[in-house]
């Protein structure tokens, strides 16, 4: 059997997708070779290493004086600030090139064009009433005093 093959076979049982006939053939490949047997336990023990390996939890402390930082702030700010207007050209300009097909074809009737553009204005009005009631509630949260930000 070529080394490729042997190298595909060996990450397969590593990674416990490989098939019982696959699982034999790499065993018959490799019995004798102290080499693909070495290289077959090396894998296993990084594999069984990363599967116990976890990301050490920061304390809240850390967060907390992570979030005072000016810098930090203002940089999640801006981001939030150029992601949106982004969408808002974005989804503007595809919302001006289909309404402005829609409303010139002839064969679109007026009543469907009436009520498309009732819709749409609905649609604005509700988005904009929801994040000013949204923008209004975070500033006089009720429960502020008790919940730390």
């Amino acid at each position: 059997m070529e080394d490729e093959k042997i190298q595909e076979l060996m990450m397969k049982v590593v990674d416990g997708v490989a098939s019982p006939e696959e699982e034999a053939a790499l065993a018959d490949a490799i019995k004798g070779s102290e080499r693909y047997e070495g290289e077959l336990r090396a894998f296993k023990k990084i594999r069984e290493v990363t599967a116990n390996m976890q990301f050490k939890e920061l304390p809240d402390s850390y967060w907390t004086g992570y979030w005072r930082d000016v810098y930090r702030r203002t940089e999640r700010a801006i981001a939030w600030i150029a992601l949106s207007i982004g969408l808002m050209v974005v989804l503007g300009f595809m919302a001006y090139t289909g309404l402005s097909r829609f409303y010139s074809d002839p064969n679109v009737s007026m009543v469907l064009k009436i009520g498309v553009s009732a819709a749409v204005l609905g649609a604005v009005i509700m988005i904009g009433s929801i994040t000013r009631e949204r923008l209004f509630a975070r500033k006089h949260e009720r429960y502020e005093k008790e919940v730390e930000r």
